[in-house]
């Protein structure tokens, strides 16, 4: 009796429930998606695309007056970390090396503590990274 009444009561709400993709015969999938949605999709991608990226963080190795120096040290963690995009910015008064391309601060703290050995300065900053330098560590 009590299967039969929850199966009368639950029975609408399956029914009438939506979805927002369906799949066809051949395996492809179609997404449906509510009136005014690509729109905004396509508002957001040009707003990023005139910021040059989205939100993201690199973790700063250190920043220092003289450009010598700094090149230097961005070698020396190209040759340990060939495998971390490595970045000279130049922010007045300072030259800044930043490595890393992530998405979230979690990410930017997960290489924090790769390098750490190496360079126990570091620390994740904030930054706009553009989608093509995006990666997974």
């Amino acid at each position: 009796m009590k299967k039969l009444f929850f199966l009368i009561i639950l029975l609408p709400f399956l029914s009438a429930a939506q979805t927002d993709t369906t799949l066809s015969e051949n395996g492809s999938i179609t997404s449906i998606n509510e009136e005014g949605i690509n729109a905004l999709v396509i508002k957001y991608e040009t707003i990023l695309k005139a910021r040059n990226g989205a939100d993201g963080w690199r973790v700063q190795l250190t920043f220092k007056a003289k450009q010598e120096a700094i090149k230097q040290l961005k070698i020396d963690f190209r040759k340990l970390y060939p495998e971390i995009s490595a970045y000279l910015k130049y922010e007045e008064p300072y030259y800044r090396v930043r490595v890393g391309d992530c998405r979230t601060r979690l990410e930017a703290i997960k290489i924090k503590h790769r390098i750490s050995k190496d360079f126990p300065g570091a620390y994740p900053v904030p930054e706009i990274i553009n989608f093509s330098q995006l990666e997974d560590y």
